[in-house]
């Protein structure tokens, strides 16, 4: 299973809301897909877990934010952003990155 079906299919196991993945294809040198959902604070430091039981320690480079309202997870060529609803609405990536092509 390829690093992206995985942290996808975690997500999904913990019921994140508003899923979306936007592939940057080689348009950025330092990833290829952006991960946005919108959790709350129990599902953010799940997902940290669950993404660390699934990934194998070398695919998970960097966490940002733990435990807060924007965590942010570098798995290499996949960047995982995990906000709050109030957060996501704030920052609006989703808007921002209206011209990235959305594979989910």
């Amino acid at each position: 299973m390829d690093k992206i079906n995985a942290i996808i299919e975690t997500l999904e196991d913990l019921k994140v809301k508003d899923l979306k993945v936007y592939d940057f294809g080689k348009t950025s040198p330092f990833y290829d897909y952006f991960v946005i959902a919108t959790v709350n604070e129990r599902q953010g430091s799940a997902a940290i877990n669950h993404l660390k039981q699934k990934l194998t320690l070398d695919e998970i480079k960097n966490v940002e934010g733990k435990g807060g309202t924007w965590v942010l997870i570098d798995c290499n060529e996949v960047i995982v952003h995990l906000f709050t609803e109030d957060q996501r609405q704030y920052y609006d990536f989703d808007k921002r990155l209206m011209d990235v092509k959305q594979i989910r």
